[in-house]
């Protein structure tokens, strides 16, 4: 009869730490990609904002209506720039957690291989209890009652 894996139970839990680490780059990934759909937006209004405002150069424009519209565009592009520091630093977090999930699974695949050879050496432990078993057997069979 095959012992079972010694091991088992810290399996199970790597196992649960790499769901956990996948879950955790799913998530930051999620976020990225969120925070980089609201930069191409904002710059989409900011294009949208300057055109606008070349538009309305060309036509005339008071120097109140100037002022409010360089405001703006400082604005936008102040707001860009944050945005694309945060999406640096959710890039960097991403990349991190990225090298934790490939850590996680290289470690549960150490103890995967583990169980592999210990599930193998049982199997040949087996085989080898049987055959002595049946090797007896055969001796008993052969062998006349004296």
């Amino acid at each position: 009869m095959a012992k079972p894996f010694k091991l088992q139970t810290v399996l199970n839990h790597r196992q649960r730490l790499e769901d956990i680490a996948m879950q955790s780059l799913a998530e930051a990934r999620a976020r990225e990609n969120a925070l980089l759909q609201q930069i191409a937006d904002r710059r989409t209004v900011l294009e949208h904002l300057q055109g606008e405002f070349a538009e309305r150069q060309q036509a005339g424009i008071s120097v109140h209506d100037l002022q409010i519209y360089r405001l703006s565009i400082q604005r936008s592009l102040s707001r860009i720039k944050t945005l694309e520091d945060q999406a640096g630093q959710l890039a960097r977090e991403v990349e991190n957690r990225r090298r934790h999930l490939a850590e996680t699974c290289r470690e549960k695949k150490l103890l995967e291989k583990l169980k592999d050879k210990h599930q193998v050496e049982q199997t040949c432990l087996d085989n080898l209890r049987e055959t002595a078993h049946l090797d007896e057997v055969a001796l008993r069979i052969g062998t006349p009652d004296l």
